[in-house]
């Protein structure tokens, strides 16, 4: 049976297995029936499960016969803690909690390239390792497998490949883009402080409402006056708190946002202008303003154009022609999938899970959203063509 049958044979079982995922979603560090399935299937595929200290998490390694490198399939596990709201017969059991970004899809994905793969081991020439990390969501997953030693593991992973399923992209291709294409994710918190007071006598106080309103206006300028303009950043305020009373001035005003940026020297440029401005404005305010940045935020997923250019062929191969496409522009989105990258090289392309329902278009992080289930074997089919294909198989 050839590999598209083969895939085709089993789409009933994945279906089945992102089904029951999808019922019982787990959320960050907290994926311990996830991580007991996943690995139970593995070693019902006959892999072998690799020693990750970690609650959560899974890593497995396929070794090939022959000698060569050592590709590494990353997807993530996690949801989200937002309640479903699809109506589907297999929709979360869980109040308030959903995977609405599509991770139990990404976690059968691997799950089942790990078995096609291990049944072909015989024929590789090299190895592969499946990783399937926990809260991704929490931005800090890809950071604890790696304090877990699972970027240790002897062989040394060589390419990095994962997938991201995305409603924008329609069910029966990928996306990808060579280069930057996604965004670093830095969070941080200004504090400003003032001297409060009596709203009667604001001559006698510093307000640091009125700093912190100039402030974020001021700070619009580190995207429009400090970033070059072919090299995109997006500047983000979600909470501001200050003050208990309608007629008092408090002392401190909080301020937190993101900042989201494509190249690693525009990243650091903007952090620094962040901090200055910050420190300018609220100094010539007469008041005090400091910035702390989450450490060590998100780099952004700059992706190998030689890896890229070789899951393009791949999806060709498999899918046909024409359902390889090139992304037209690089999201602004993040994934920690970038803490991988900087171990090795690779690519996380978008997996289409979008038809004609429009509620499969209504996009990520929203409990309305529905993923069409296709995209399981899509990205199956993909990966397992690209990694047959790198490793000579």
């Amino acid at each position: 049976m050839n590999l598209k049958n083969e895939i085709k044979a089993l789409e009933e079982a994945m279906i089945a297995d992102r089904r029951h995922l999808h019922r019982h979603p787990e959320l960050a560090f907290h994926e311990y029936r996830t991580t007991a399935f996943l690995k139970q299937r593995l070693q019902e595929f006959g892999v072998e499960l690799e020693p990750l200290d970690m609650e959560t998490g899974v890593s497995a390694l396929i070794r090939g016969v022959h000698d060569g490198p050592t590709i590494c399939i990353r997807n993530d596990m996690d949801a989200l803690p937002i309640q479903e709201r699809t109506g589907l017969p297999f929709a979360s059991c869980v109040e308030g909690v959903c995977h609405c970004c599509g991770h139990d899809i990404h976690a059968v994905t691997a799950l089942y390239c790990a078995k096609l793969l291990q049944e072909r081991r015989e024929a590789l020439h090299g190895n592969v390792r499946i990783v399937i990390q926990p809260a991704e969501e929490g931005a800090s997953g890809a950071y604890a497998m790696a304090a877990a030693g699972a970027m240790d593991f002897t062989p040394k992973t060589d390419i990095v490949v994962g997938t991201h399923v995305h409603p924008a992209v329609p069910v029966g291709s990928i996306s990808v883009m060579p280069g930057p294409a996604q965004a670093a994710s830095d969070h941080f918190t200004i504090t400003v402080k003032g001297v409060g007071g009596h709203g009667a006598y604001p001559h006698l106080c510093v307000d640091p409402i009125v700093v912190s309103a100039y402030l974020i206006a001021q700070l619009q300028t580190v995207v429009s006056r400090e970033t070059q303009p072919t090299k995109p950043a997006v500047l983000t305020f979600g909470t501001i708190s200050g003050g208990v009373a309608a007629n008092a001035i408090p002392r401190e005003v909080t301020i937190t946002g993101t900042l989201r940026s494509l190249y690693p020297d525009s990243r650091k440029h903007n952090k620094e202008a962040i901090i200055r401005i910050t420190e300018g404005v609220c100094s010539a305010m007469r008041a005090e303003g400091t910035v702390i940045f989450e450490d060590p935020g998100i780099p952004p997923v700059i992706n190998d154009p030689e890896t890229t250019q070789a899951i393009l062929v791949a999806a060709e191969k498999i899918l046909g022609k024409g359902h390889g496409i090139i992304t037209e522009f690089p999201s602004m989105g993040s994934d920690d999938f970038s803490v991988f990258l900087e171990y090795s090289r690779g690519v996380q392309l978008f997996v289409g899970s979008a038809n004609n329902d429009p509620a499969t278009k209504i996009g990520l992080h929203c409990g309305d959203n529905v993923f069409d289930e296709s995209a399981l074997s899509v990205g199956v089919s993909v990966l397992t063509q690209y990694v047959l294909d790198a490793l000579g198989a």
